[in-house]
């Protein structure tokens, strides 16, 4: 059957698309079997939404696959059609649906004959007879050729090399845009160059981002970044970032406390010189209430970075040891480098509650709440209720009047409003956000064991479950 999809004619047997329109020569490209098959799905609900479980199930039938399939051969679709994702002319994304069929479709065959290309009808033979001259090539190449246990070394093509590095670029910037541009991209070059170990693991990087930025956690999604970083593995066994990425999952993800710390082992025995590696190792052993070892991996952190001498984390370590002495040592370098800084007066605020001085600590509150663009009408309430109350006052204004849900330097809710609540004397309550927080796997309750904030509600016997599920239970 010869399909018009706008200005292309599809042959539905072949895959073959041919457009005489975009230059002087006749333009033909070829979809291969699954991007066909998922075409051919939307072409038989034109018009409607058709959902991915809808496309998954009649695509790759009886088959267990991620959605990563999915969006891959949706891309190769696209590629063929020159259609852009952001300004469909051919397949319109549907928000936590799926996709639709939009260009406007005629079977050429059944309505007009006449509108068929000469040159379509003319090189039709030609072509298949190439086709499958490629293809026994190609079988001969594979069947000959010696396995290899590594990946490509490069991208094919410079254009190619330039498209992946803006990837990566993107991922550096911290909006969720960039990293929505940055997961095309790479998956833009799977589809290019399927054998290139390093972008499964930036496409899973990109998907990490996101599903942290919208705080999505399940199953499934997890699956997909799993199979993503095992591919990579498996192109190219000895990627110290691959297994950085997956004992971060296994550990804020899935709180799999024992998988992630090999993990974190794994990517530090294949480079010692990963500073990241370090870094998030050390949160990992705080957590765990291995205060030493996380001292030292955070100054492996800071000899492998310099950037990282600016960072808060001795402090929080020496917070959470209750060293206010060391802490207070570590703040006074922060501030000669930073004094008007969020992350410094988050810093000193929580250091100097814990220290018992809550006058300072209100002082780094007050500069919280400025830097936040409090109204005046709003620092006169919470001034108020420090004078009245003192801290309790002010985390008492913040759960009952303000219900503050921005961060503050005390996570966000359920598990902010948890914080609040301990320091205003409604237990009770507390307890009931902490076993909300603990329900959603609030990533920054995997601190619960260490941090002081907690100290005075650890005995609760409503959090015996939550304690069974701590980072501190891991083997040493």
């Amino acid at each position: 059957m010869l399909i018009k999809l706008e200005k292309w004619f599809l042959n539905t047997e072949t895959g073959e698309l041919h457009n005489q329109e975009l230059s002087a020569e006749n333009i033909t490209k070829r979809l291969d079997h699954t991007p066909l098959n998922l075409l051919l799905c939307l072409l038989k609900y034109h018009g409607k939404d058709v959902t991915k479980e809808t496309m998954l199930n009649e695509v790759w039938p009886n088959k267990v696959v991620s959605e990563d399939v999915l969006s891959v051969a949706i891309s190769q679709i696209r590629k063929a059609l020159g259609d852009n994702a952001r300004k469909p002319m051919f397949i319109k994304t549907i928000p936590g649906v799926g996709y639709r069929l939009i260009a406007d479709v005629i079977d050429v065959q059944a309505n007009n004959q006449s509108e068929i290309p000469k040159s379509l009808n003319q090189k039709y033979n030609v072509i298949l007879f190439l086709i499958f001259v490629l293809f026994l090539l190609c079988a001969i190449y594979f069947l000959l050729k010696t396995p290899s246990t590594s990946a490509v070394d490069e991208l094919p093509t410079l254009s190619a090399q330039s498209h992946y590095q803006k990837g990566r670029y993107l991922l550096t910037k911290n909006d969720q845009n960039s990293w929505q541009q940055a997961e095309q991209i790479f998956e833009d070059t799977i589809i290019n160059s399927p054998t290139y170990a390093p972008v499964y693991f930036e496409l899973a990087n990109a998907k990490y981002k996101l599903m942290t930025f919208n705080n999505i956690k399940n199953k499934k999604n997890r699956l997909e970044l799993e199979i993503l970083l095992k591919k990579s593995l498996t192109l190219s066994p000895a990627q110290a970032e691959v297994y950085l990425l997956l004992a971060n999952i296994a550990f804020t993800m899935e709180w799999n406390f024992d998988l992630a710390n090999s993990y974190y082992e794994k990517s530090i025995e294949l480079d010692k010189n990963l500073p990241l590696t370090h870094f998030k190792y050390a949160q990992f052993l705080l957590a765990a209430g291995r205060f030493e070892r996380a001292l030292i991996h955070t100054q492996q952190y800071m000899a492998l970075d310099p950037s990282g001498y600016a960072r808060p984390i001795v402090a929080w370590i020496h917070n959470m040891m209750q060293d206010y002495d060391a802490a207070s040592l570590e703040l006074a370098k922060l501030k000669q480098l930073q004094p008007d800084s969020f992350i410094y007066h988050i810093s000193a605020q929580a250091i100097f509650e814990n220290m018992g001085n809550e006058e300072a600590s209100f002082i780094e509150f007050m500069a919280i709440f400025k830097q936040l663009n409090y109204l005046p009408i709003e620092l006169n309430q919470v001034q108020q209720a420090f004078n009245n109350k003192g801290l309790s006052g002010v985390y008492s204004w913040l759960l009952n009047d303000k219900k503050e849900q921005q961060y503050i330097g005390q996570y966000l809710p359920p598990l902010s409003f948890a914080r609040y609540a301990i320091k205003a004397g409604e237990e009770n309550l507390a307890v009931q956000y902490l076993l909300q927080a603990a329900q959603e796997k609030q990533t920054e309750l995997l601190w619960f064991n260490v941090d002081p904030k907690y100290k005075s509600i650890r005995h609760r016997s409503e959090l015996t479950n939550l304690l069974n599920t701590s980072v501190k239970n891991i083997k040493q």
